[in-house]
């Protein structure tokens, strides 16, 4: 490992101690980050470049685009690791080199040879990167200062595992064993400062203005920072919530990013935090995580959803800029999503698929008109009736999200899917629940119900007979009536849909219903196979008594072949008879006296 780099070292910049990041350290209490912040707090921090890299081919080539338009650009270099966008710069590393190319153009900076480490992290200021590199297998890291003409500036090589650095003033600021930052000046290769954070912590970026440190949150190098080993530096924290997936915000960089995107990439979090007068939150009060093709936008203060949105293909990179989100798939598809309602702002292709993408926000606005805004429940509805078993968990708690939505078109879907026989078991149980508890959308729940199993006619599922006669019968629908009893007797139905139907008629039947109930009644009174048709065999009865034709009802209540449970609670029905409401008629118009 000592001679990894040792080329580079060779052109200038000389390697120093080892010692720097020694944990024989005692905490100062903030005041070496203290002197830090009072020298570099006051300086402007430029803008890093705005631009989406993907890796292409056999992890062998990199397109650049710049967000906002421009002219896309190709570098071929084959990649041992996820590239890195520092400043205006993007780092890679493989082949046993690193290289800098010019975010902008993709034109060659400089390259230098590694022994075959990989890349971990970069920053830069605008005149000198600074890079992170850990062997495979953890053991031995190497942190490396090249100026933009391509010397060494400073060469480090240390036992201790160095996360992703970056550069303000000629300041590295690097993080490393999970809790500490050092800040070592690159003029002269001492620490100036270190603290402790007391949030994982294994990255360190510029952005929006500001230096942020973070892994599982973002804290933010301000005058607070000086108060970070007693938990009080300025700091966001995502709310907790439910996700498919458990995605990371970001990435631990305690191992080089392979160059292919995996299960990580396409499940994730993007957040982007806002330093403000009195602290810091997230920018647009949204964070967005990702499961494969579908993006789910949240709200900042207790995570609410706020939209969804399905792509056509699996998402492999992106970055939280103001004003939304910038999302690349596999497709070489980079598209920008408005951050109030997911809306689709812009569109573009790299021109070839991706085996990853890595995108850089700093400066670029996502703004303009969204050229499919829709509300939150017919976004729902497109993502949980998408035909991909790889969607099945965010569909899960997408549909239980939409089984809460007010809009009727909540119930169109749910109806739907709980008679599509391509829907899984797992949507179907939830979907069916949902329904049963709907109090809306009526008309879509008689349509279906007068649907029924037909082979010839491609009809391959009954409808969802069971919960819609509950949410029927509770919302007090006559109108249902005759649809609910021509499925009293239809062979396709379970016997659970046969029971939850005759609930319904027990609550909503009309006289047209009577031919219907008593032939049922008649069928099973003696016959009931099981307590399902058992228990439909009295609601059927409570129907005919409330009807006023309760002498079948009396009969069956004193023949020893009536089955002995639905018997017992016929008796208790004709000792205290139901009543059915009336269907409400047109307002009187006659005058109180």
């Amino acid at each position: 490992m000592g001679g990894a780099l040792g080329v580079a070292v060779a052109c200038g910049g000389g390697q120093t101690r080892a010692s720097l990041f020694s944990t024989d350290w005692e905490d100062d209490g903030g005041v070496s980050i203290g002197r830090v912040w009072d020298r570099i707090g006051a300086a402007p921090i430029p803008a890093s470049a705005d631009v989406v890299v993907g890796v292409a081919g056999n992890s062998d080539k990199l397109i650049g685009a710049p967000l906002g338009g421009g002219a896309k650009w190709t570098f071929a270099h084959p990649l041992d690791a996820r590239p890195v966008i520092a400043g205006n710069v993007v780092v890679g590393s493989g082949d046993n080199e690193v290289f800098a190319l010019d975010a902008k153009s993709g034109s060659l900076l400089w390259r230098r040879p590694t022994g075959g480490i990989p890349l971990v992290g970069a920053g830069d200021d605008g005149a000198v990167t600074v890079m992170t590199f850990r062997k495979v297998g953890g053991v031995g890291n190497v942190l490396l200062a090249v100026a933009h003409d391509g010397q060494v500036v400073r060469q480090i090589e240390t036992d201790k595992p160095l996360g992703a650095p970056a550069v303000v003033a000629r300041l590295a600021f690097v993080p490393w064993a999970g809790e500490y930052v050092s800040v070592i000046d690159l003029a002269n290769g001492d620490e100036a400062a270190r603290v402790t954070v007391r949030e994982e912590t294994s990255r360190a970026w510029t952005q929006g203005g500001s230096l942020w440190f973070g892994e599982l949150g973002f804290i933010r190098f301000d005058e607070h920072i000086r108060d970070a080993s007693r938990g009080k530096a300025t700091t966001v924290i995502l709310p907790t919530r439910e996700l498919p997936g458990t995605p990371q915000l970001l990435p631990t960089a305690d191992h080089a990013l392979p160059p292919t995107a995996d299960a990580t990439d396409k499940v994730h979090i993007y957040a982007r935090p806002r330093g403000t007068e009195s602290g810091a939150t997230l920018q647009d009060e949204r964070w967005v995580a990702t499961y494969f093709r579908v993006a789910m936008g949240f709200d900042a203060d207790k995570g609410a959803l706020a939209w969804a949105h399905l792509q056509g293909a699996d998402f492999v990179g992106g970055a939280a800029a103001v004003g939304g989100v910038v999302l690349c798939d596999e497709q070489g598809k980079v598209v920008e999503l408005e951050a109030k309602d997911g809306g689709v702002v812009s569109e573009t292709s790299l021109g070839e698929p991706l085996k990853a993408c890595v995108v850089n926000a700093d400066a670029h606005r996502v703004s303009g008109a969204a050229s499919d805004v829709r509300s939150l429940p017919q976004q729902l509805s497109e993502v949980v009736r998408a035909d991909d078993p790889q969607l099945g968990s965010a569909q899960k708690l997408l549909l239980r999200e939409l089984a809460t939505a007010a809009d009727e078109t909540a119930t169109q879907t749910l109806v739907d899917l709980a008679s599509d026989p391509r829907t899984s078991p797992d949507l179907l149980g939830v979907a069916r629940t949902a329904l049963a508890n709907r109090r809306n959308g009526a008309r879509y729940m008689e349509a279906a119900l007068g649907r029924h199993y037909d082979f010839l006619k491609d009809v391959l599922r009954p409808p969802p007979v069971g919960p819609i006669a509950q949410a029927l019968g509770a919302m007090k629908d006559k109108q249902a009536s005759p649809l609910l009893a021509a499925h009293l007797l239809d062979p396709a139905d379970t016997d659970d849909d046969v029971k939850q139907a005759a609930a319904a008629l027990a609550l909503v039947a009309g006289p047209e219903q009577l031919p219907t109930l008593r032939q049922f009644f008649g069928m099973y009174r003696a016959s009931a196979p099981n307590d399902d048709i058992a228990m439909a065999l009295v609601s059927a009865g409570q129907a005919l008594i409330a009807l006023d034709d309760s002498g079948v009802v009396a009969a069956a209540t004193k023949d020893a072949s009536t089955v002995p449970y639905a018997r017992e609670r016929l008796e208790e029905l004709m000792a205290s008879p139901p009543q059915i409401a009336a269907a409400p008629g047109p307002a009187s118009t006659k005058k109180k006296k």
